[in-house]
């Protein structure tokens, strides 16, 4: 096995062909083929099948692509284990959705210019959906968002139709945002009946959302939002409350000071969860800069997880 025959199901992998991936290595198609036979051969099983849209991987297949790119991914890392990182220079783009862009964009904007000062970063808030666009048409380099558990196989279709890798960042749950004077502010755990007679602040149609799926129906209208300083003020104001994932409170000052508190909502937060991933288009070239921010992306939420779990562990003593 070769690192070069590794490069070789990557890159058939990207172009759903093996005619079109030979020009990528200046190759005849029949060369590639056998590259790819003589590593099946090894392998002892088919990498690839071929259906109406072209080659796609088998199930095995699958499983070697992934390592391939780690493995691809670890010799490019190596390459650059002789630069000085504080050399690392470039222009990067990042868009994140609202809740991460509250909770992590002020800690990795900090973190990466400490770093880096020769480097430029661009984060922009973004919705859902239109993150994955961005990433898709090249708009930014990365991006992080997430979505409810039981769209899970749905979105990632969409991803893999346009090539998009995606990295789980963040398993997180939904919680309600209320005002600490607010009526429902002093129970732990709100039911779903509870909310119908309460005022919802709506963000850009995120909590209209999260109400159709949860299959609460308020008899009040919403306050309707376009701002998330304006959302958090209004709820602080206890005018309104909002759902949100609880990422939404991580590091912002309204929840520091107690002006906003997260609670539970029963049948909701131990049963509905969501999934934060990191993405990015597959078939580019990932250079050392973008891999140190993954790195600093994953490093910060992390320490953000571990930073809630311990302040709640100390509330409940």
């Amino acid at each position: 096995m070769r690192i070069e025959q590794l490069q070789h199901v990557i890159e058939i992998d990207n172009k759903k062909s093996i005619s079109i991936a030979a020009k990528t290595f200046f190759m005849s198609q029949p060369q590639l083929s056998h590259s790819v036979k003589t590593l099946e051969t090894e392998l002892g099983y088919k990498i690839f099948r071929r259906n109406k849209e072209g080659l796609i991987p088998t199930a095995q297949g699958k499983e070697v692509l992934k390592l391939a790119r780690e493995i691809i991914n670890n010799v490019e890392e190596m390459k650059t284990i002789g630069s000085r990182e504080a050399d690392l220079a470039g222009n990067l783009s990042l868009t994140l959705e609202p809740a991460v862009f509250n909770a992590f964009a002020s800690q990795l904007v900090k973190r990466f210019y400490n770093m880096y000062h020769n480097a430029n970063l661009m984060i922009t808030e973004d919705m859902p959906l239109s993150v994955i666009e961005n990433v898709a048409n090249g708009t930014c380099a990365l991006g992080v968002t997430g979505w409810p558990d039981e769209q899970d196989e749905t979105r990632k279709q969409l991803l893999d139709a346009q090539n998009i890798a995606y990295h789980e960042v963040l398993k997180d749950y939904f919680g309600l945002m209320v005002g600490d004077r607010h009526p429902l502010s002093q129970k732990e755990v709100i039911t779903l009946g509870d909310l119908e007679d309460m005022t919802f602040v709506d963000y850009n149609g995120f909590t209209e959302s999260y109400l159709r799926m949860f299959g609460i129906k308020p008899k009040k209208p919403s306050i309707i939002v376009y701002n998330r300083e304006v959302l958090k003020s209004v709820i602080a104001a206890n005018e309104g409350i909002a759902i949100f994932p609880r990422s939404f409170s991580f590091n912002d000052i309204y929840f520091q000071q107690g002006l906003i508190k997260v609670r539970g909502i029963e049948k909701v937060t131990d049963q509905v969860k969501m999934t934060m991933y990191l993405l990015y288009y597959r078939a580019g070239h990932l250079s050392p800069l973008t891999k140190q921010l993954i790195r600093m992306i994953v490093e910060i939420t992390r320490e953000n997880i571990l930073r809630s779990l311990a302040y709640h562990a100390h509330r409940t003593v």
